[in-house]
């Protein structure tokens, strides 16, 4: 090879090596491509929270009879009977003058599992109805329960009051299988009569505190209270709230003495 060929050679030699070393050094040459980080672990959602179980309702069973407790008649034949005992109670002429003497038993049991509902069956009632009127009092537009209304129920609450709540509720053990053979009757055959009877004293018993004046309404024919919140409570508690508020306290006074005799008569666990 000549000269001349030499030369060019080596020039394209040098030429290349040169441009190869600045494209190394000055054009940018792009990252290596990051590796993918592995998918996430797909997890098990989290199980969800036992639902915690309601506690058992209270139970407070009476003792059965014992071997020489007397007989009783059937509960359709028991009117005579019970008759007598509410009246030996009672004293004869208050049992004429307020209680309703046929079907005893079975009324007394409806009208207690009614109190804590919005209506009781006044054709049910063991206790004969309040003689009328239902006294308000208006005030600048306003409608108000009278105090004077108060006194339709005087004679009801006094004899109610008076009675030793020992001996009712002695008597109501005594005759306790018939009240569980009208509960049953009722539509509950696997529930406890006395359960329900301590179930709706401690409701009558919890009956809110209201303002001396109560506010009424008459939207229609019959009177309901004005606040939305009185006028939601049960047909037992609104009963209290038309008695004065001396009357209410008496009333309550013989409900917690009724319960503690109830609760005493139920054999402590062992």
């Amino acid at each position: 090879m000549d000269e001349k060929r030499w030369a060019a050679l080596l020039t394209a030699i040098v030429l290349g090596a040169a441009g190869t070393w600045y494209y190394l050094n000055h054009v940018a040459i792009p990252p290596p491509l990051a590796e993918a980080p592995p998918p996430a672990l797909e997890t098990a959602p989290e199980p969800a929270p036992e639902p915690v179980p309601a506690p058992p309702p209270p139970d407070y069973p009476l003792p059965p009879p014992t071997a020489d407790a007397p007989a009783l008649p059937k509960l359709a034949d028991s009117d005579g009977a019970v008759r007598d005992a509410l009246s030996s109670l009672l004293g004869g002429g208050s049992f004429a003058a307020f209680m309703v003497p046929t079907q005893l038993i079975q009324h007394i049991v409806v009208t207690i599992d009614n109190l804590p509902r919005k209506r009781v069956a006044l054709s049910l009632r063991p206790i004969k109805r309040t003689p009328p009127p239902f006294l308000i009092r208006e005030d600048s537009g306003h409608i108000y329960l009278d105090p004077a209304n108060a006194e339709r129920y005087a004679a009801q609450v006094a004899l109610f009051d008076a009675v030793s709540a020992e001996k009712l509720v002695a008597l109501y053990v005594r005759w306790y299988r018939l009240f569980q053979r009208a509960y049953v009757e009722l539509g509950y055959p696997e529930r406890s009569f006395n359960n329900r009877l301590v179930e709706v004293l401690d409701h009558l018993l919890a009956t809110p505190e209201v303002p001396a004046e109560i506010e009424l309404t008459q939207p229609k024919v019959v009177y309901e209270f004005a606040d939305p919140t009185l006028e939601a409570l049960s047909a037992g508690q609104k009963t209290l709230l038309r008695l004065s508020p001396v009357q209410r306290a008496d009333v309550i006074k013989q409900l917690r003495a009724i319960r503690a005799a109830v609760i005493a008569q139920v054999p402590a666990k062992s």
